[in-house]
């Protein structure tokens, strides 16, 4: 049995934000002793643990430390060990199935074999944003979207170090969490994103931001635009 503690990301204030996971949903655990123990090995939590329909075993060296590192969303088509995984959030996260699939999770322990569970400290590994309207039109906004930003990453299987943003930089349609609030997960980068709108008859707004701005791992980034006739 393992354990699971969630470190919520933070905003600019610090304030610590939700964490986005649901009693059945998959997560994926590696053992390492050094060598690779256990690979991709499939728990699923509830209620604060994480259990598998398959009965795994410590191995017998109680005196050997072991690194337990854990992911979130699990993968389950990854086969034979790779010293490097990589993660892409959802092109479309306008949906729940694609916004909370987006919220990569990352934990990593150290633990002797023990009978008792092992906590794993998960941390958002990539940046939130969240958007909110100003609408000042007669009419809804349909959607909001952000273009040129990254959102596919790699990270070192054994220890979650090197967390790296990579590929070309893409569109990332945002979920509507509130009457008008959006927001979005993204790759840790620098960039300089444009935001657009559009409203139920199609009409499209877009915000060129003239600055770069740092999207942080762990971090929660702000933004209020106001949408009118004119602007």
């Amino acid at each position: 049995v393992l354990g699971t503690i969630f470190k919520g990301a933070e905003d600019e204030n610090g304030n610590v934000t939700y964490r986005y996971v649901e009693n059945g949903d998959e997560i994926a655990v590696n053992i390492f002793n050094p060598e690779c123990y256990l690979y991709n090995a499939q728990f699923t939590y509830t209620g604060g643990q994480l259990t598998s329909a398959t009965p795994y075993e410590w191995y017998e060296d109680t005196e050997v430390e072991a690194t337990v590192t854990a992911m979130y969303p699990a993968s389950e088509t990854m086969e034979g060990f790779a010293a490097t995984q990589s993660f892409m959030v959802y092109a479309d996260q306008s949906t729940k199935v694609g916004y909370a699939g987006s919220d990569l999770l990352l934990a990593t322990a150290k633990a002797y074999p023990t009978a008792e569970a092992v906590n794993l400290p998960f941390k958002h590994a990539l940046s939130k944003i969240v958007v909110n309207v100003d609408n000042q039109l007669k009419e809804e906004i349909a959607d909001v979207w952000f273009t040129d930003v990254l959102g596919a990453v790699s990270f070192s299987t054994a220890d979650h170090s090197d967390l790296t943003a990579t590929g070309t930089a893409g569109t990332i349609k945002a979920y509507k969490s509130g009457e008008n609030t959006w927001q979005l997960i993204v790759a840790r980068q620098t960039a300089s994103p444009k935001l657009a709108l559009t409203t139920v008859s199609g009409k499209q707004y877009t915000f060129v931001l003239s600055e770069e701005v740092i999207f942080t791992t762990g971090k929660v980034s702000t933004a209020t635009v106001s949408v009118s006739p004119e602007s």
